[in-house]
């Protein structure tokens, strides 16, 4: 439920929950406590290691799945978002673009950095939500053909990473749960990434647009890369802003801007 988006949405009023406060969700008090704690043993290691690496996993296409009839469409704006991050964050940290990984290279990679953002689909699984995940692709076969990889909930949950800060998952549906008998629980790509040790996750509650998807990502790192690793934890505010910016341009549509949601302390 996103309750970040209440109110009155016109241009004239403030009566809405975005001038109100700065939302930042958990799955629970705690997962509240453990992305407390971890994000302070996180700061303690980036400190002592002079760890400071950023991930972006990429995926502007994707095969189709097992199940499918088609391949996923494609990520129009996956390209221009890549670059705009790009652009960004060389000139303050090392990042590793990956483009088209498998589930394996970004597990490695993930071992050693602070932020890992991914651009791509993600999808549910309604009768095993830790199966639910990114879509990625690996080859397979003498003819290495390519094939759906997914970075399910289960195989993120299942690390411990030591320098870990945030995690924007630029994908449809992460911070959804669309299983019933489950539905008093919260297992989603978001939780999974607050349980591998990422005390700030940014994720969607539902599919967002190309040009939503590279201006949000755009404005949030232009300012969380401003700070130094003492704000780190304004990393909700941040989102908050670059949400309001595009909410601006078309405040009467909170489906266009009101999917992206901070999960942290």
């Amino acid at each position: 439920m996103p309750f970040h988006a209440a109110g009155i949405h016109t241009e004239t009023s403030k009566e809405s929950a975005y001038y109100k406060m700065i939302s930042s969700y958990t799955p629970s008090i705690k997962a509240l406590g453990y992305a407390q704690k971890q994000a302070k043993r996180a700061q303690e290691a980036l400190v002592a290691q002079n760890a400071n690496t950023m991930l972006i996993a990429a995926m502007p296409t994707s095969p189709k799945g097992p199940n499918d009839k088609n391949a996923p469409k494609p990520l129009r704006g996956v390209e221009k978002e890549t670059q705009e991050i790009l652009i960004l964050t060389r000139p303050h940290t090392r990042t590793i673009a990956l483009t088209h990984p498998s589930a394996d290279q970004v597990l490695e990679v993930l071992e050693t950095c602070r932020i890992a953002h991914f651009a791509c689909h993600g999808t549910s699984d309604y009768s095993d939500p830790s199966n639910s995940g990114l879509i990625l692709q690996k080859s397979v076969g003498p003819d290495e053909a390519l094939v759906q990889d997914r970075l399910t909930v289960q195989r993120v949950s299942d690390l411990r990473l030591r320098y870990a800060q945030i995690a924007y998952l630029s994908a449809c549906s992460t911070a959804e749960n669309k299983a019933a008998q489950l539905s008093d629980e919260v297992i989603h790509v978001v939780s999974g990434f607050q349980v591998a040790g990422f005390p700030h996750v940014v994720g969607c509650l539902w599919p967002a647009g190309d040009s939503e998807c590279v201006e949000v990502s755009k404005r949030f790192y232009s300012l969380v890369l401003k700070w130094d690793q003492s704000a780190i934890n304004e990393v909700a505010s941040a989102l908050q802003a670059a949400v309001m910016a595009i909410r601006a341009e078309d405040i009467s549509m909170p489906l266009n801007w009101a999917q992206f949601v901070h999960y942290g302390v």
